[in-house]
């Protein structure tokens, strides 16, 4: 399965474990907080290749991956100089969650 095949889903899934995995290989810890990974996860993604994570995209089909932040209208809608400390005071509700841990 090559890039043009892929639906919008597979291609957002796709290119977002391609930022993860490469993210893993440069600043790991930063790269799990930033997307609330586990150790266990960013140990396995980083032993992917992208043709391993290709063909799990095309088998996952039509489910996303990475459901979006609970208030990304919110972010989206305010002033453009409002929205990086809006997105920074208000975590997303994974990561929220695995900070609480």
């Amino acid at each position: 399965m090559n890039h043009l095949q892929l639906t919008d889903v597979q291609s957002t899934n796709l290119h977002l474990l391609q930022a993860i995995r490469l993210g893993i290989e440069r600043d790991r810890v930063s790269t799990c907080c930033k997307f609330a990974l586990d150790a266990e996860l960013a140990d396995y993604l980083r032993t992917q290749s992208l043709d391993q994570l290709m063909s799990f995209v095309a088998n996952v089909g039509q489910t996303s991956l990475f459901p979006p932040r609970e208030d990304l209208l919110a972010l989206l809608t305010a002033p453009a100089p409002l929205a990086a400390p809006l997105a920074a005071v208000r975590l997303p509700k994974a990561l929220a969650a695995h900070v609480r841990r």
